[in-house]
């Protein structure tokens, strides 16, 4: 495993996507600041204005659409408005209440078309979302960002050692890049935080609800990622899903997505 701490290195005023030449004006969240994160920043000088801009649009439909939207909501974030967190998930929408605990959330929907398991007295139910839908594929770029950025300051100036990563999160390269969701919090006793060495920021991070793993398999890079109770792999190295052999030796189950990789779950 590979502790890393947050990134110290000065800025190489070389973008880390587009390697485009700075100066840049533009500080870099790598966990998106939507989700509540003001500690792992990258200053100016790493990620350009055009492709901070790119990255902005991913992650908006993640935030408003996916299952990490949904999240957001349920730890209680705040906008930068001050105004409760609210995201639409299969067409229900879920709003965080700012003045209760984390895990209480509204939501408002068509309740007669949204398919729900009742209890015998109708007073309480369960819903189901499907995990595959089209949020996954910008998740993928989203986790790849993050990955990239964690991972830019311990690279050499102009590295190429996640360009096809780099091609995916600007959408050069179309093609779909596997993650795995985990579905044990087991998995935690596997991982090293980046912010192990830093206890301080580590339980701020975690106060945040979210942390950062490496993990060296092999010749693969994978960068972990848990957000509430969203924990997910995916390799910054290449398309390659040879390093899951991972989570199936830990004995922890796990769903490739996006659906084109769902045969490959445990």
């Amino acid at each position: 495993m590979t502790e890393t701490s947050p990134p110290t290195v000065a800025p190489p005023f070389q973008c880390i996507f587009c390697s485009g030449l700075g100066p840049f004006v533009s500080e870099e969240h790598i966990v998106p600041h939507s989700l509540g994160n003001d500690l792992l920043v990258l200053a100016p000088g790493w990620v350009c204005e055009e492709c901070n801009n790119t990255c902005s649009g991913f992650e908006s439909r993640v935030l408003n659409s996916s299952i990490l939207g949904l999240e957001r909501c349920r730890l209680g974030v705040v906008t930068k408005k001050r105004k409760p967190a609210r995201s639409d998930v299969h067409r229900i929408t879920w709003f965080s209440e700012s003045d209760l605990p984390s895990n209480i959330l509204s939501a408002e929907a068509e309740w007669g078309k949204i398919p729900m398991l009742l209890s015998p007295d109708g007073s309480s139910g369960k819903i189901v979302f499907p995990l595959h839908d089209d949020s996954c594929y910008a998740i993928a770029r989203l986790l790849l960002k993050m990955g990239v950025e964690i991972m830019a300051p311990c690279q050499p100036s102009g590295s190429i050692a996640f360009q096809a990563a780099s091609q995916h999160v600007l959408g050069i390269e179309s093609d779909p890049w596997p993650y795995f969701v985990v579905r044990s919090e087991a998995v935690d006793n596997h991982l090293v935080s980046v912010l192990a060495s830093l206890p301080e920021e580590h339980k701020y991070a975690l106060s945040c609800g979210f942390d950062v793993f490496i993990l060296e398999v092999e010749e693969e890079v994978v960068f972990f990622f848990r957000y509430g109770n969203f924990r997910v792999g995916i390799c910054l190295s290449s398309r390659s899903t040879d390093w899951r052999h991972v989570l199936v030796d830990w004995d922890v189950p796990h769903v490739g997505c996006p659906i084109e990789f769902s045969k490959e779950s445990a």
